[in-house]
Formats: structure tokens, C-alpha cells, sequence
């Protein structure tokens, strides 16, 4: 009898992420994170706190609360993801939040772009409207 083991697919794992993050299973989150994950969220940081790089599980431990604080998600919606090659999936979508400190609604499409290796995450990009996000939280 043979068996044959199979590595999950780029595209899979980050269909896995955002199941377990719909879920907030937040150690599950990790477990697909690899344990150097780049995470790039543009814009400037003294404006919005979660901007910015980080890099690691401690440094994303910190994120996820940041980004999870500042305001309440009203809608997300993911359109569509798609494999570039056996490591790149970009996924585009748009997502409605209302922010705590200004109650302005954040309403905007997006694309992710991550990359995976050995089935984790090791690279995360978003590319969003920074000016109106920065705005939306700062008023």
C-alpha cells in the first residue's frame, strides 16, 4: 500500500486563516502564521496605530488587538481569491467598519496579498485606501 502525503496549497491555507479568524480562534490564527510572518499594513503608524511592518507572533499579538479595537466590523465581504504561482494567493474583498473614537464608518474594497510557504503564512500585504482609513479613525 502506498501513501502519499499532500502539503496544503497556498490558496487552501489562506482559506483556513480566514475561517479560523471568522471564528476568532486566535491560536488557530497563529498556527498558520509562520513564526518570522512579515505583516505590512501601509500608512503611517503615528496616525493609525496598527500601520506599518511587523514581524513575528509576539509582534502579531499585539496587532491583531489594535486593528480589533479600534472599531467595530458593520461588513465583510470576500469577493474572491486567487493562486499566483505555489506560494502568492491575493484575495480582494471589501469590508464596512465603524471606528470607537470618531463613530465615522470606514467603507472600502481591498486586496490581500499573501504569501505561503510549507503551509504558513509568512509574508502579508494590504492594499486599501490608507487616506480614508487614517481619516475615518482620526476624524
Amino acid at each position: 500500500m502506498t501513501t502519499s502525503t499532500t502539503r496544503p496549497t497556498a490558496l487552501h491555507t489562506v482559506e483556513a486563516y480566514f475561517a479560523v479568524l471568522d471564528h476568532g480562534d486566535m491560536e488557530a490564527v497563529f498556527a498558520l502564521l509562520d513564526a518570522e510572518v512579515e505583516w505590512f499594513v501601509p500608512g503611517d503608524a503615528a496616525l493609525v496605530p496598527w500601520a506599518g511592518t511587523r514581524t513575528g507572533h509576539a509582534a502579531m499579538r499585539e496587532w491583531f488587538p489594535l486593528l480589533a479595537g479600534a472599531g467595530e466590523r458593520k461588513d465583510f465581504e470576500l469577493y474572491g481569491m486567487t493562486a499566483l504561482g505555489p506560494d502568492q494567493v491575493l484575495v480582494n474583498g471589501r469590508f464596512v467598519f465603524r471606528m470607537h473614537a470618531t463613530g465615522a464608518v470606514y467603507d472600502d474594497e481591498f486586496v490581500m496579498r499573501f504569501t505561503v510557504r510549507d503551509g504558513r503564512i509568512t509574508a502579508y500585504r494590504i492594499y486599501e485606501d490608507s487616506l480614508a482609513l487614517a481619516r475615518a479613525y482620526r476624524g
